[in-house]
């Protein structure tokens, strides 16, 4: 029976879909691009008899897609077997398979595919015995570690090997299955080893929260048995988001940015309303958490703060400026929280700050700051870039680096955690720099490039990386997923685009996408994680405040994990620009309506 993976047959349905959807008549045909292996390498075998597993191709297209009706011929390359049939044909989801008997001498024997002007052929290596192999050890392929929703099969298989003494895999071992804790179930219970020496199982969770563990037994085998453990998720349940109080608070001026610390929180002013945006608020939270307005500090020569931070200490505030003459990082104490008082600044001029994320690395405090494209016809001054200031001493800021990035608009937003920061540069996507984590020796004053990804639907002139939270999950221990949320066109208090992407980081080298979550009618702004409860909250401009759940593994379309959703200030009076967890509430900051106090329940 003909096998592929998930990512195969997801391939080959949408190049279905694609052709059955389309009007046109003058359908182009597919174009065979690429040919890879999937099954029946590696394999052992006695001289002179078919190996167990046939050698299986897959033929796809530039963009992945499987193609049917590819003529692949076969050949044997050493060893003088024989392989048959000399020619197949590639199957309705894009695999063609031959059947490989090794030739009379020991050692190492080789066949292969070819089809037609696709570069190269796929070389498939079989180890010749003269003598039946005999099971020595046994090891893990993969399937550990992993997490998923209790009740539910894991995603990915677990896998073991089978070799003998000299590491030759082994086919034909009858493998034993079973679960040891969690009352979940295996199947099948027992299975043998292909010809590659592999077995695998199917885990399916048990009801209870937590680790659970499986196990493979080969007996009289070094290594067994070999042990599995995942971690089983509770899905949250419902949220119901509410208003508690405040609102229609800041009438003359459109709100932005939002920082809560202690009984206190602090918010950003946008462009102009009734005035110009370049006023931080401060309220102060009464004991139930409701805010109350008790002062302002304006910003000279500026027209908006963009963004604002305190430090965890809560001794010292950050805030952004753009818009004006002295756009730049502003820092201020809070020795008296309820009095912001100035100590120092670094101005970079009209163009402007529009992020600013603080962090401490190696035990100095650092401001990472997102240069706003410039206009002063210096082309090394007018390069957007990412501005890394030593705020150790605040009353003078240092600038320690500046990493330019890509223009059209360039650098929007940056997350820092664990030494490394993610840059999120609009249609360059995201950027990833080591700035202390060590994995590429960087440090602020000197980032060092890690990796980027580009996330679906990203363009210069639609949507585009905005911001973006690396989730650090103390349920599974997990540091796996980087949300990216994208920004698109709008309309102030009416329209708003973009979505949430989910990108799988486990190998930071190498990240890709795996998720996505779209709410229909408005689009995602800054969002903050509750990370004990798996529980993102976003922005989501007109669309209000949306919970949603991020627990277990991710993958493909997250619609059906919306967990609530609430327009604080009504239908015609809602447009969020940013949400945070503080003192058992959720508060959130919205243009229109100011600053909210809600319940999560």
């Amino acid at each position: 029976m003909e096998t592929m993976n998930r990512t195969s047959a997801g391939r080959f349905v949408l190049l279905v879909a694609a052709v059955a959807c389309s009007d046109s008549t003058d359908v182009q045909q597919p174009v065979p691009s690429n040919m890879e292996a999937v099954g029946g390498d590696e394999q052992s075998g006695i001289v002179g008899t078919p190996l167990s597993d046939s050698l299986k191709v897959l033929v796809t297209d530039a963009n992945g897609n499987a193609i049917p009706g590819v003529s692949v011929s076969w050949s044997v390359v050493s060893g003088g077997g024989q392989i048959s049939p000399t020619t197949s044909t590639t199957n309705s989801i894009g695999i063609a398979s031959a059947r490989f008997i090794l030739g009379p001498n020991e050692g190492d024997q080789q066949a292969q595919a070819e089809a037609g002007v696709l570069t190269g052929p796929v070389v498939f290596t079989a180890h010749a015995q003269v003598q039946p192999l005999v099971a020595a050890n046994v090891e893990p392929i993969s399937g550990s570690g992993q997490s998923g929703e209790a009740g539910t099969p894991l995603l990915d298989s677990l896998r073991i090997r089978v070799t003998d003494a000299s590491g030759h895999n082994v086919p034909g071992v009858p493998v034993n299955w079973l679960v040891v804790t969690g009352g979940g179930s295996i199947s099948p219970n027992s299975s043998t080893t292909n010809g590659s020496g592999i077995a695998s199982a199917e885990f399916t969770l048990g009801p209870a929260e937590g680790e659970q563990v499986a196990q493979a037994e080969v007996a009289g085998l070094n290594g067994s048995p070999v042990s599995f453990s995942a971690t089983a998720t509770v899905l949250p349940g419902p949220v119901t988001l509410s208003v508690v109080g405040g609102g229609n608070n800041v009438p003359e001026r459109f709100s932005s940015d939002l920082w809560v610390h202690g009984n206190y929180a602090y918010t950003g002013t946008w462009g102009f309303r009734d005035e110009l945006g370049d006023v931080l608020k401060v309220w102060s939270l009464n004991a139930s958490g409701a805010p109350a307005l008790v002062g302002s500090v304006t910003v000279p020569e500026i027209g908006t703060v963009s963004d604002v931070q305190v430090s965890d200490d809560g001794q010292l505030l950050v805030l952004s400026g753009e818009r004006g003459f002295d756009g730049g990082v502003y820092t201020y104490s809070l020795s008296d929280p309820a009095n912001p008082r100035p100590l120092g600044s670094a101005l970079i001029g009209p163009a402007g700050v529009h992020t600013v994320t603080l962090s401490t690395i190696n035990g100095r405090t650092y401001a990472f700051a997102a240069l706003n494209p410039g206009f002063s016809g210096n082309q090394t001054e007018d390069q957007p870039a990412l501005l890394i200031y030593d705020v150790t001493q605040p009353t003078t800021p240092v600038l320690v680096s500046r990493t330019p990035i890509e223009p059209n608009y360039g650098i929007h937003d940056t997350f820092v955690r664990d030494g490394l920061a993610f840059v999120f540069a609009w249609d360059e996507g995201v950027i990833i720099y080591d700035v202390g984590n060590g994995i590429r020796g960087g440090s602020p004053g000197s980032p060092v490039e890690v990796s980027r990804v580009v996330t679906s639907g990203t363009s210069r002139t639609g949507v585009a990386a905005h911001n973006g939270w690396w989730f650090h999950n103390p349920v599974t221990g997990e540091r796996r997923y980087l949300f990216v949320g994208q920004e698109g066109p709008g309309v102030i208090g009416s329209q708003s685009s973009g979505d949430i992407h989910v990108v799988d980081v486990f190998d930071l080298a190498n990240p890709r996408e795996v998720a996505f979550f779209h709410l229909n009618g408005a689009g995602a702004h800054n969002f903050w994680m509750d990370e004990a409860r798996q529980i993102l909250y976003a922005a989501y401009y007109n669309g209000g405040v949306v919970a949603l759940d991020v627990s277990g593994t991710l993958s493909g379309d997250l619609s059906g994990r919306l967990l609530g959703q609430v327009r604080p200030g009504g239908a015609r009076n809602t447009y969020t620009w940013g949400v945070q967890l503080a003192n058992g509430s959720l508060y959130a900051i919205d243009m229109l309506s100011g600053l909210w106090q809600l319940r999560t329940e």
